[in-house]
């Protein structure tokens, strides 16, 4: 059964879409994370870690976007092993990560520091967000730069002020979450969000497998906690974070993204750069919204190439 991503895929040649896995993804799954878990307000925080043989290597913490999950790294994760001690972390409620009671940019932005605390690394990691996970590392960026060799943000958009949208203003009751009675139907209604289709139909096919948990009854629905959303605020002050921040800053977009209702991706780009000119900004092509889906492989050499760039800075010690 492969996911339907809302229909998007159909607006793919179906000559473009791939659905079997390659032999370097199927080679990347062999390599296995170990599953940790820490404590974390009266529950616990979830993260993958794949290690590494060399103490000296450098850790690169990677961190997902909203309702997704620690495996959307998994074929990436293995790319960057080999030189690198790379965890994915699964943010609160969602993933494997412990549901709360409340929830809140400041909760989730120490979540994210508790389980970088928690690998155990020897050095300072490089910290790569994806999307609404790039919103809460820049708040975590912004409280704990001492901490980290350098932030990554991508595709995540600050807007100005006058641009400004709460995300979730609109959103007063938990989002109801479907129970499916099959697991394969609940993949197949699995569809990314902001939409967009993807070519990478076995990727879709193993995220859309890895976001589902069994209910008591026996039934099948998402992982993520529906109660995240109600009364969550974004904050205006985001620019501000963003312009002011100390560590070493990278902003990776996909060059096919989406524009906004208010703006250009490219003009809030522009807005972006002006905020912050010593950040190194770049696009990767042929890739929208979701770029490690899009391309693997050029999101994991974008990454590599900014860590080591950072390592030649000396970034990483302290």
């Amino acid at each position: 059964m492969h996911a339907h991503n809302g229909g998007q895929q159909s607006q793919l040649a179906q000559e473009e879409i791939i659905n079997f896995q390659p032999q370097w993804f199927k080679n990347a799954l062999l390599q296995k994370p170990v599953s940790r878990r820490v404590p974390f307000r009266n529950s616990d925080l979830h993260f993958l870690d794949w290690g590494s043989p060399n103490e000296a290597a450098l850790p690169v913490v990677l961190v997902h976007g909203d309702g997704a999950h620690a495996h959307w790294f998994d074929f990436v994760a293995p790319l960057l092993s080999e030189r690198h001690h790379v965890i994915a972390l699964d943010l609160p409620g969602m993933g494997d990560s412990g549901w709360f009671d409340t929830y809140s940019r400041d909760i989730m932005a120490d979540a994210i520091m508790e389980m970088i605390r928690a690998a155990g690394f020897t050095r300072r990691p490089g910290l790569i967000a994806h999307s609404f996970g790039g919103f809460i590392s820049l708040l975590a960026a912004a409280r704990h730069s001492t901490e980290l060799a350098g932030l990554m943000i991508c595709d995540f958009t600050v807007h100005p002020p006058a641009h400004h949208t709460e995300w979730y203003a609109d959103v007063h009751e938990p989002r109801s979450t479907r129970i499916y009675e099959t697991r394969e139907a609940a993949i197949h209604r699995f569809r990314l969000m902001p939409e967009q289709p993807c070519a990478n139909q076995f990727i879709l096919d193993h995220i859309a497998a890895h976001s589902l948990r069994q209910t008591a009854e026996g039934g099948w629905t998402w992982k993520f906690d529906p109660s995240i959303y109600p009364g969550f605020v974004i904050g205006r002050d985001l620019p501000d974070l963003f312009a002011g921040l100390t560590c070493p800053l990278a902003v990776m977009f996909g060059a096919n993204s989406h524009d906004f209702d208010n703006m250009t991706r490219r003009e809030a780009n522009a807005y972006m750069c002006g905020l912050n000119p010593k950040a190194a900004f770049f696009e990767v092509p042929d890739a929208r919204h979701h770029i490690m889906l899009d391309q693997p492989h050029a999101f994991a050499a974008g990454v590599a190439a900014q860590i080591g760039s950072w390592q030649i800075e000396g970034y990483f010690n302290g």
